[in-house]
């Protein structure tokens, strides 16, 4: 049968895709951390990511309103 969308996903790749384990990034430089905010007043934290203090941190969603912050643990 032919339908209007593109092709359908196999099962297993969104299996795999659920189940995906990235590597955690190497933090032993220091390095920098992102919060992320729900819109542009930066107001609400949605989301942060990166490394503060010589460990990597990940939590809630990422957007296009974010801050950088520069570790600097010493």
């Amino acid at each position: 049968m032919v339908g209007c969308g593109g092709a359908v996903a196999e099962t297993e790749q969104e299996s795999a895709l659920e189940t995906r384990e990235d590597a955690i990034p190497d933090c032993s430089a220091g390095g920098t951390y992102i919060i992320y905010y729900s819109d542009p007043s930066y107001t609400t934290e949605i989301g942060g990511r990166g490394c503060n203090c010589y460990l990597y941190g990940s939590w809630g969603k990422t957007s296009t309103y974010r801050q950088t912050f520069i570790d600097y643990c010493g």
